[in-house]
């Protein structure tokens, strides 16, 4: 490609909170043996890949499946092409757990009528495999010169069967167009790990053409009719636009927007505003919220397009409403929205102080009017920077007010604006289209308004320039000129939270170097190398290398993926790039990953077992599978939530962590809402159960609380005698690898400790399990926890009261599990320990939200806590001590560990200097003092 479309990779410059642990360019933490003579690190000029280069790429696709051994949240990436109408192609990377390629290989041969092709494998003797599996896709259809397509129906037909029958989580709707006319629309659909609420959860997306046309695509059942009349209304009379028969086959309702709307260039066509307005409307709903939102361009960059997917996920910021910061590499800021928390105010000043932007003049010009007077569309210029520094820098601002960063997309699209200091709209007749790159970014306010700035790491990769006549042939291999990648990490200052920034650059550093064969470049944080190849245009391993960064950062080093952004430039978009956005919330669990095999397994064994009369499926009660994950009938999540209610007591302990969504003083829910349950019906872990039971000997009868809770329930009569339910505290998509295979004792006690020795831990107070619930992090469900409701054989149970290991003498003695009474001792909880796998059955997920509302609640739950977590800073109020909020707790007790003594914070807007040595505060305003008080445990 002509150097002067080559992007311009910049210097990041100063960024507030941002650091970098220094960067590792020799002694990798694995060696690595390369047969073949070693290409250079980068190539000046693409060139067919040759012999050495051949042997090297497959040996490190080789090498690389020694860091699949471990898997915390697997993500597979599926890529759909349309070429023209009735000529696609597909293509899948990422992990094969669960048995998602086997399912999804039937699926598409059955469903779009695809045909498998040769992706290549790991011998040498093979083309260089760009994916794990890929086929001819004969269904994607195109008409006329308006950017009609059906990629945006199938896309969502993709997640209905990948999210609502395989459960996996829908990560990132991501894409573009390329071709010299933006006639090749390619989207990236990246799932990862499964969720139990996926099986119920509905997704919809809407997209909006400057062509004048909205869309919209979903398949919803009958009881969720009443949101697409809702979104019509709302699409008529916003966009005064009129419904259009007949486009069944490329959405479900298809839309021309009246005059004036969903028109122009850049800014003019005010997509910005009203996308967010779209956004608001949706998240009003009960329950949705935008799950993904990708920016597109076609008709040679002229027209753009929004693609915005939801998904009734229950997120707790509720129907908090969206701002949007779209910056244009032409030189111009745009931030639409509402109003809210005087985010204008501090954004302007940001911006004009941070950025050196300047508002805009004689903007907006022929932009739609918002529906209300608090929104509206403010446009600056600006001396366009690097966009990964200022997408960083922008995040640290909008943390510090407390707010969230939620999607972000970047697009190159044709624009008429050269935006300088000298102002907006010139009017030369020299103005051009000129190529330019939009990165659009969404955030929603959070609970608090006292922000801290959370771990981030921003990537990007450059897949580098081809040769006009490789691009030609189909298939020849070339590896890419000038590739390379660059990262950019924002977060604390000190402390916890900067050493895992600076493990995860020095990490990422090591794991660009030892298995891409990458050299240091002479910018900080900046790598070359030679992974990125193309075939023809269109076909690259992008999307490979993306799924393998996504997989170290999230297995080897615990972050959260977050979104990723694909960005085609050059006259064909043919020069690609790749933004990945990744978070720091917390250690992430491995995935508790049996090591049965099931399809192995002696199906004789339990030939002679009658399946419980509760279960449904009948493919597992024929014997064709060993399980399968039903959804519970309205009566047995009756039943669990009576079971909820019966066993909590609001009694802390110092195993419950803080909680970012509890309101100021509350360290405890007052109740554990059931948002849903699943049932998991399999023969073998119920035969193991059966079998177990029936070893014992003697009717031993233990009072459990969990039964006397349900006594008069269905599930008490599902019991036997000598089992009971018991809780077990996780992460939704935990509890599905649970009730798959089942527990495995060498986890145990990975997560959470062991205080009365290794085993299995159940416990029968659903707040005790609640302790170490979690929700699954990176924006997948927020504020959904999973409780794993075991049948269990309690049998004679070992009762001791101190921590200590008593497994030996509890199996010694003949004793069928422990049973750590620590309610009897010190008021807190039972929890019970068991050696034998065979005596837990996991057989229900529940999936529930705190609820702090005392409001929501029944009366005989409101009742004060007992006990204390001993984890948070306090104030004194009067004759009481009072917890610090959440952010403030965190901001003191980081500030201990950096071993600071004096702290800033903001308290219902009134601002304190805090004596952390001395423990007292001062108020700036009236100068009054107040005293503190240290937490217990941090």
């Amino acid at each position: 490609g002509p150097s002067a479309q080559v992007p311009q990779i910049r210097s990041f410059g100063a960024l507030p909170h941002a650091g970098m642990g220094g960067c590792c360019s020799s002694g990798a933490a694995d060696d690595v043996v390369i047969s073949a003579s070693v290409p250079p690190p980068v190539y000046e000029e693409a060139e067919a890949v040759t012999d050495s280069l051949h042997l090297l790429a497959h040996e490190r696709l080789w090498k690389l499946q020694e860091l699949d051994q471990a898997t915390k949240i697997p993500f597979i990436l599926v890529e759909l092409t349309g070429e023209g109408d009735g000529d696609g192609e597909i293509e899948i990377c990422g992990k094969d757990e669960y048995g998602i390629y086997e399912a999804l290989d039937a699926w598409l041969r059955e469903t779009w009528d695809c045909e498998a092709l040769d992706p290549g494998d790991l011998t040498e003797d093979t083309k260089i495999p760009f994916c794990k599996a890929q086929y001819r896709w004969p269904g994607f259809h195109v008409s006329g010169e308006e950017g009609l397509n059906n990629m945006g129906l199938k896309t969502m037909e993709l997640i209905d069967f990948v999210s609502g029958k395989m459960s996996w989580t829908l990560a990132i709707v991501n894409g573009g167009n390329v071709g010299r006319h933006g006639e090749v629309r390619e989207q990236q659909i990246v799932f990862k790990a499964p969720h139990p609420m996926n099986l119920v959860a509905p997704h919809m997306m809407i997209e909006l053409r400057t062509a004048g046309f909205i869309e919209v695509s979903a398949d919803l059942d009958e009881t969720d009719r009443a949101v697409l009349e809702h979104i019509e209304k709302f699409i008529i009379e916003r966009f005064q636009a009129e419904k259009l028969d007949g486009f069944e086959e490329f959405c479900s309702c298809y839309y021309q927007a009246g005059e004036g709307f969903l028109t122009g260039v850049g800014e003019e066509s005010g997509l910005g505003l009203l996308t967010t307005e779209v956004c608001d409307m949706v998240v009003a709903l009960p329950g949705w919220s935008l799950v993904a939102c990708n920016s597109g361009s076609y008709a040679g960059g002229k027209h753009r397009e929004q693609q915005m997917v939801f998904r009734r996920d229950y997120n707790p910021l509720g129907d908090e409403e969206y701002l949007s910061v779209n910056l244009c590499s032409s030189g111009s800021v745009q931030v639409d929205g509402k109003d809210q928390k005087a985010i204008f105010r501090k954004l302007d000043h940001y911006l004009k102080g941070r950025l050196g932007c300047q508002v805009a003049d004689g903007f907006p010009r022929e932009v739609p009017k918002a529906t209300d007077e608090e929104r509206s569309s403010r446009c600056y210029t600006w001396k366009a920077e690097d966009f990964l520094s200022t997408i960083g820098s922008l995040t640290v601002f909008f943390e510090l007010q407390g707010w969230e960063l939620q999607v972000c997309s970047r697009q190159t699209i044709s624009c008429e604006h050269t935006y300088g200091m000298a102002g907006y709209g010139d009017e030369s007749p020299e103005r051009a289209l000129n190529q330019v790159e939009e990165q659009l970014l969404l955030f929603r306010p959070g609970a608090t308004e006292v922000g801290a700035v959370n771990p981030h790491l921003f990537l990007e990769m450059y897949a580098g320039e081809g040769k006009e006549e490789l691009y030609e042939d189909e298939e020849a291999t070339q590896v890419l000129a000038n590739q390379c990648m660059r990262w950019k990490v924002i977060g604390p200052r000190k402390g916890e939270g900067r050493g895992k920034i600076n493990e995860a650059a020095q990490q990422l550093s090591n794991f660009v170097i030892n298995y891409l064969g990458g050299s240091q470049g002479s910018e900080e944080n900046t790598f070359h190398c030679n992974v990125f190849m193309c075939r023809g245009r269109f076909e690259n391993n992008l999307a490979q290398w993306t799924m393998r960064l996504c997989d170290f950062l999230v297995d080897r080093l615990g972050w959260s993926f977050v979104m990723c952004s694909l960005c085609n430039q050059g006259e064909a978009g043919q020069l690609r790039s790749q933004q990945l956005v990744f978070r720091f919330d917390g250690d992430k669990r491995d995935m508790p990953l049996s090591t049965t095999n099931f399809n192995n397994l002696d199906m004789s064994l339990w030939e002679g077992d009658q399946s419980p009369s509760h279960w449904t499926d009948e493919r597992v009660l024929s014997g064709k599978v060993v399980q399968s994950v039903q959804r519970c009938n309205a009566e047995e999540k009756e039943a669990l939530q009576v079971m909820l209610d019966g066993t909590f007591k609001r009694t802390l302990t110092r195993d419950r962590q803080p909680d970012d969504d509890a309101p100021e003083n509350e360290e405890m829910p007052y109740r554990l809402e059931l948002v849903d349950a699943f049932r998991s019906e399999h023969v073998w872990l119920h035969h193991r159960l059966r079998e177990r039971t029936m070893e014992a000997a003697g009717d031993v009868a233990f009072d459990v609380k969990t039964t006397i809770a349900l006594e008069g329930t269905c599930l008490h009569s599902r019991l036997e005698p000598g089992q009971a339910y018991l809780y077990h505290g996780t992460n939704p998509s935990s509890s599905m690898s649970i009730l798959k295979t089942g527990f495995a004792l060498d986890h145990a006690g990975s997560s959470t400790g062991t205080m009365f020795g290794a085993g299995i831990y159940g416990a029968e107070a659903s707040s005790k399990s609640d302790e170490y619930g979690r929700d699954d992090g990176g924006n997948t469900y927020p504020g959904l926890l999973a409780l794993l409701v075991c049948r269990s054989f309690v049998g004679n149970p070992y009762v001791v009261q101190h921590p200590g290991d008593y497994v030996e003498c509890a199996r010694e003695q003949g004793y069928d599990c422990i049973c750590g009474d620590r309610e009897s001792k010190v008021g807190t909880y039972r929890e019970f320990v068991f050696f034998d796998e065979r005596a837990v059955y996991p057989e229900y997920s529940v999936i529930y939200r705190r609820q702090y509302d005392f409001h929501k609640v029944p009366e005989s739950m409101v009742v004060p806590t007992t006990g204390t977590t001993g984890r948070f800073w306090q104030i004194r109020k009067g004759p009481e001590w009072q917890n610090l909020p959440t952010e403030v707790n965190k901001l003191l007790i980081q500030a201990m560990k950096d071993e600071e003594e004096v702290v800033n914070v903001t308290l219902g807007g009134t601002e304190y200097v805090f004596d952390i040595v001395a423990k007292k505060g001062t108020n700036q305003k009236t100068g009054n003092k107040v005293p503190l008080r240290a937490p217990m445990v941090f």
